[in-house]
């Protein structure tokens, strides 16, 4: 480690991270090439996962005075060596996205009213964003269609749509002052973690969702900002998280009580809800129980780091980039390849951690993690910088697509980038809704090109005006 105590090791570690996350913010919203926020997003989620481990710092907090916690078998040290590992990661991914700015031959492009008429654009946002919302609803009350091999891949992915609309609504708003007001799209927005909360408590996509609609906003929106009203704009939103999220986690197993009960109305889950919220409390670094809820959800340098520890100790145990090569071909439909593998989640964990994970619960692994498992820190090196790079690359090709009205580009682009934005999936579960999303985003716009396809909608005008 770089200190020779734990904690100073992990103070330099969240600062390094702090500024990175910062720096990025900055570059993007203020590149000419432009952005839709999502690189600002991919980080934001990414320090999410890893924002606990600063818990290890309160005087008087000691993890193994918690069973979970103690059963899993970490040290402050195993934090410190993950938080290091998946820091140096996080630096990668940022020079990565720095990197391609300036590779990209991008021209420098904005949003122009006269290129784009707003007639098109309100259609292609309402379209978008009723389509999602069905893909939502359907998926988020009807959990049963994701189990259908290759079409619930294909289903499931069509619910980012929802969140590709809003932004569109943002776009709207923003750049020509029309549509639903500010207000209005986030009360739309707060509908997505109140529906998985009703529909099936688990919040994990959710929280991605509404940081992609945030960091676009702030994209479309934090060029007008300071420097200032930006890092005030983030604390405020990340107090916010950790007082949302600490209070969920300490009242979400009697909530997913009601949830999970098969005969449970609508009705009693509502109920529920609003019990557990009757419960909530302020943040204070003196209630251990928050302090333990936020570091067994909330800080993935724990698993991280055991996992270094282990390979350390068993070095002929590395994945060689088996897992990482399952993702790139994760586009082959499970109905072709039947026994396609699924490396990640519990059986992952307990494979390079040693920590007997239990199979009923949902354990993400993230890049870094996985990463380091395939080449060490070589692996965290070269593919947190390649992940930075091609979300950048990607990014800027939909700015400039949506940018110009080419929704045929632009909405595949988007949605499949929402998809990406999952800070603790494996490569294999990333790309394979990454391609899903992008298969998805193609058939919606072929399918509704009269409302998606500029050229055609200005066929429909000219002749409208020749009539």
């Amino acid at each position: 480690m770089l200190f020779e105590t734990a904690e100073s090791t992990i103070f330099f570690w969240l600062v390094v991270g702090a500024v990175t996350l910062f720096a990025v913010l900055i570059h993007t919203i203020r590149s000419p090439k432009r952005t839709l926020g999502f690189p600002m997003a991919m980080m934001f989620a990414l320090a999410v996962m890893h924002i606990a481990a600063g818990v290890h710092l309160i005087p008087g907090y000691f993890h193994q005075y918690d069973p979970y916690l103690n059963a899993i078998g970490y040290t402050r040290d195993s934090v410190a060596k993950g938080l290091q590992v998946s820091t140096i990661g996080f630096v990668m991914m940022a020079l990565g996205i720095w990197l391609m700015t300036y590779l990209s031959d991008n021209r420098n492009v904005d949003f122009d009213a006269g290129r784009i008429p707003a007639q098109f654009l309100r259609l292609a946002q309402k379209t978008v964003l009723i389509i999602g919302l069905i893909f939502f609803l359907g998926i988020t009350f009807v959990p049963s269609v994701a189990q259908i091999p290759t079409i619930g891949a294909v289903i499931v992915s069509g619910k980012n749509l929802l969140v590709v609309g809003i932004c569109l609504s943002i776009l709207r708003r923003v750049w020509l002052k029309q549509g639903m007001t500010m207000w209005q799209i986030a009360g739309i927005s707060i509908m997505i973690p109140v529906a998985n909360l009703l529909g099936n408590a688990i919040l994990a996509d959710a929280v991605s969702a509404i940081i992609i609609i945030g960091c676009f906003w702030l994209a479309i929106a934090g060029r007008h900002f300071g420097v200032a009203r930006m890092l005030v704009s983030i604390l405020l939103a990340g107090y916010i998280f950790l007082y949302l999220s600490t209070n969920y986690l300490l009242t979400r197993g009697q909530f997913r009580d009601v949830v999970w009960e098969p005969t449970s109305t609508l009705s009693e889950r509502v109920d529920g809800l609003v019990n557990a919220i009757s419960q909530f409390g302020p943040l204070s670094s003196d209630d251990q129980k928050q302090l333990y809820v936020l570091d067994s959800r909330l800080n993935q340098s724990l698993y991280t780091g055991m996992a270094i520890e282990k390979f350390e100790a068993q070095p002929d145990t590395f994945e060689n980039g088996a897992t990482l090569l399952a993702g790139l071909f994760a586009f082959v439909p499970r109905a072709i390849w039947t026994n396609k593998p699924v490396r990640g989640g519990s059986q992952f964990v307990s494979e390079h951690t040693g920590y007997q994970a239990s199979a009923e619960t949902t354990f993400g692994i993230g890049p870094f993690f996985e990463f380091y498992a395939n080449f060490a820190m070589f692996g965290v090196l070269l593919f947190s910088f390649l992940m930075g790079m091609f979300v950048r690359y990607l990014d800027m090709r939909a700015f400039r697509a949506l940018a110009e009205g080419r929704m045929a580009e632009a909405i595949p682009l988007t949605s499949g980038l929402v998809a990406f934005i999952q800070p603790l999936s494996n490569a294999s579960s990333l790309f394979s809704t990454f391609y899903a999303s992008l298969v998805i985003g193609f058939l919606i716009v072929k399918f509704m090109e009269r409302y998606l396809d500029i050229q055609l909608f200005a066929e429909q005008q000219r002749r409208s005006r020749k009539a």
